[in-house]
């Protein structure tokens, strides 16, 4: 998904509210994400046969004109492309796999290398920090707070994933790898309405 690096609030997340939960409900992705994944994972990866394209636009997504979707289309999609990616492994190893592949592809563009560079600089937990604020440009839904934990841990609490914490927990994974962290593990939970992760490394 895009990145927009941008300051991010240290609080402990809010107590969900009806309007939180109808920002989910009638929330989309923006159409530059949709583009985003086709370029980065589909196209990069070979993907886009004539049956998986026919495939992919069964399930709301026209490979070559995407426009945004709701949470429920991209949900499906992802999964869907987790099984073309990963056939036969477990969903959870495949989304985590596509999460991968989603950051590793940002990373690997023009832009990417150049914003990695900085990123190495500032170190794996401002850059985590940061990282929460991307979803604010990627979609109308997602909301993140970040905190930090000790000088090796970063807590991101998710108002949601749209059942996709396998492929976030891809995208933080290959985040800490191009940050070159060492030791690095991210782990997840479901607390009350949110999702919460953990993301730790040897500082």
């Amino acid at each position: 998904m895009p990145i927009a690096w941008r300051r991010c609030s240290t609080r402990w997340p809010r107590r969900a509210t009806s309007r939180g939960q109808a920002d989910v409900a009638e929330g989309v992705i923006y159409r530059h994400t949709v583009e985003a994944f086709v370029e980065r994972v589909l196209t990069r990866r070979a993907l886009l046969t004539p049956e998986f394209r026919a495939e992919l636009r069964a399930l709301g997504l026209d490979a070559a004109a995407p426009k945004e979707v709701n949470l429920e289309t991209w949900a499906l999609l992802v999964r869907a492309v987790a099984a073309r990616l990963c056939p036969g492994k477990p969903e959870a190893e495949a989304l985590e796999t596509v999460g991968r592949e989603m950051l590793a592809g940002y990373s690997e563009s023009l832009v990417g290398r150049s914003l990695f560079v900085l990123l190495r600089l500032l170190g794996p937990q401002r850059a985590m920090m940061r990282m929460a604020e991307n979803y604010h440009s990627a979609d109308s839904i997602t909301r993140v707070e970040a905190r930090a934990l000790t000088a090796g841990s970063v807590e991101l609490a998710f108002n949601t994933t749209g059942g996709l914490s396998h492929y976030v927990r891809g995208l933080l994974l290959e985040m800490l790898a191009r940050l070159k962290a060492r030791t690095p593990t991210v782990t997840f939970a479901h607390i009350g309405e949110r999702e919460v992760f953990v993301v730790s490394w040897s500082p």
